[in-house]
């Protein structure tokens, strides 16, 4: 017997088209000898749905199409497809094995994930048991995700003494740094647990926050890994059943710096390919940001769709302008070069009555940003690309940025990258290439906003490698302040960063979009009220 596990890259709402490509991906890996075929979770509604399952022209579309698949799939193979089920006006997250032109057997997912990034108690109905399917002698035990995470649960029983040769995992598992460790532990415990190999088939793609890195597997009772398909990409890895499940290729895993990188790349190709931007369009500033950004979207998805503005500023350098036009020539693209010097000017003469004051502090400050934000959303307006703003997550989460400003755009490509993570992948990308793509002096430079003169980021916050470790401990393990403190921080460091954090979450809600790539990002991850008055930076607990 030959497997394949189908590595896919669904577009959510994409119905018809995914039905397409999975009616068209089965009937290559049979007419290579593959006798299971194996999709990923909701393969052909693409992951996450939300709230499209609330929709019953949503779900009937799922239907037909699934009536489609039942006919126009190989008939000889059994192919197992991950869609939404109704079912006595109950939808289920579902796993459907077909063959000769009919379902041989469903599974209902019954472990739905309520936390994080998941919302599923809402959208589905839970599956009572899990599904064994005996076919051409071999006996099949079928999961859907987060089925195999916890083994002393509903979904492991009986599985321990079922005597299965397989256990089938179809998966739509988001990516953050490390999880794909994670993930190997998980499915050794349950390959452990019911003594069999698990074949973990993963969804591979960027949707709006979240991005699937693939990685699909087998893994053996022992532990050892007995193939992995590539990250990031779309693949069909292929193993052999003779008596046992045969070892198979075993694709790399990028380094901890390089998984993000790739995260990053694939997550912007996906936005601005199926959102049908026509390009994009990053402000440069010769900043370390926003050359992070241009570096990336040029990976992704080619230098001639990716355009640069630089936007100059009475306070802009002469040396983080020249390292803007510089980035913009190592990476090929193209660049308008726009002062902002006159706009202003005019503004400050508009405002005189209202503040007579020359020195209207950060009001000035921010009304550079809002002017440039101004243009970028023009461009954009003008030729359809996607602007992509630029702010990190140390800035975000602070509130070191200016809304309706640097805040502007459609996608925040490193909305969940650290600033300490934007240097190192910085460095990443410029270790890989004959010459550094992005100018040796823009990362060595002190950060800075450059909207007043001699202005350094560290005037307004604490030092990077200070100011990020404080961050993790709060928004991604959200420890108190009291136990942030007794790991050695300064007191009033702590309480100065949480302050921070909690009065911006008002701004955080209107910002952009941006790829998850931390255990805990802001966004869907992470749900604080606006309107709140409780004091984290002073709490006793």
């Amino acid at each position: 017997m030959k497997i394949a596990l189908i590595q896919f890259n669904a577009t959510v709402g994409a119905i018809k088209d995914n039905a397409d490509r999975i009616i068209m991906q089965a009937a290559g890996a049979h007419a290579l000898g593959h006798d299971l075929i194996v999709f990923p979770e909701l393969s052909l509604c693409g992951y996450p749905p939300d709230d499209l399952i609330l929709s019953p022209a949503f779900i009937g579309a799922n239907g037909a199409q699934l009536a489609r698949l039942s006919k126009e799939l190989p008939a000889d193979a059994l192919v197992i497809v991950g869609a939404p089920l109704c079912e006595k006006n109950r939808v289920f997250n579902a796993a459907i094995a077909f063959h000769k032109g009919q379902p041989l057997a469903v599974a209902r997912k019954i472990l739905l994930p309520n936390y994080g990034v998941f919302d599923e108690k809402r959208l589905f109905a839970p599956g009572r048991k899990p599904t064994v399917l005996k076919w051409q002698g071999l006996t099949l035990g079928i999961h859907i995700c987060e089925d195999s995470w916890q083994t002393d649960g509903p979904s492991f029983a009986g599985l321990d003494q079922a005597g299965l040769d397989l256990l089938i995992n179809i998966s739509a598992s988001p990516y953050h740094q490390g999880k794909i460790r994670e993930r190997e532990e998980i499915l050794r415990q349950a390959s452990a647990h019911v003594h069999a190999p698990v074949l973990y088939t993963n969804i591979v793609g960027g949707q709006d926050e979240l991005v699937f890195d693939g990685g699909s597997m087998a893994i053996a009772p022992d532990g050892s890994i007995l193939g992995r398909a590539k990250m990031f990409a779309e693949d069909r890895l292929s193993f052999a059943y003779e008596a046992h499940l045969c070892a198979a290729r075993m694709e790399p895993c990028p380094d901890a710096v390089g998984e993000v990188y790739e995260a990053l790349k694939l997550a912007i190709r996906d936005y601005v390919g199926k959102n049908r931007f026509n390009g994009a369009l990053v402000a440069l500033s010769g900043g370390i940001d926003s050359a992070l950004v241009a570096a990336i979207t040029v990976d992704a998805i080619g230098a001639d769709r990716v355009h640069g503005v630089t936007l100059p500023s009475p306070y802009s350098s002469s040396a983080t302008h020249g390292d803007a036009l510089d980035l913009a020539r190592r990476l090929g693209m193209d660049c308008l070069d726009l002062s902002i010097r006159e706009i202003f000017e005019s503004y400050l003469k508009a405002f005189k009555a209202a503040w007579p004051d020359p020195n209207a502090g950060v009001t000035e400050e921010n009304l550079q940003a809002r002017i440039r934000g101004t243009l970028v959303m023009a461009l954009s307006n003008q030729h359809g690309w996607l602007v992509i703003s630029t702010g990190n997550k140390s800035e975000i989460a602070t509130g070191y940025c200016t809304l309706y400003g640097d805040m502007c755009g459609g996608f925040a490509l490193i909305k969940d990258v650290p600033k300490t993570l934007v240097f190192e992948l910085a460095k990443w990308r410029n270790d890989r290439g004959p010459e550094p793509v992005i100018p040796p002096s823009t990362i060595s430079r002190p950060p800075s906003a450059e909207l007043r003169p001699d202005q350094k980021d560290t005037d307004s916050l604490p030092p990077y490698d200070l100011l990020d470790p404080i961050l993790e401990l709060y928004v991604e393990q959200n420890r108190p302040a009291k136990e942030i403190i007794a790991a050695g921080y300064d007191s009033e460091t702590v309480r100065r960063i949480i302050r921070l954090v909690d009065r911006n979450e008002y701004k955080r809600r209107q910002a952009a979009p941006g790829v998850k790539i931390t255990p805990k990002a802001f966004g869907r991850d992470r749900r604080i009220p606006i309107t709140n008055q409780f004091d984290a930076s002073s709490n006793p607990v």
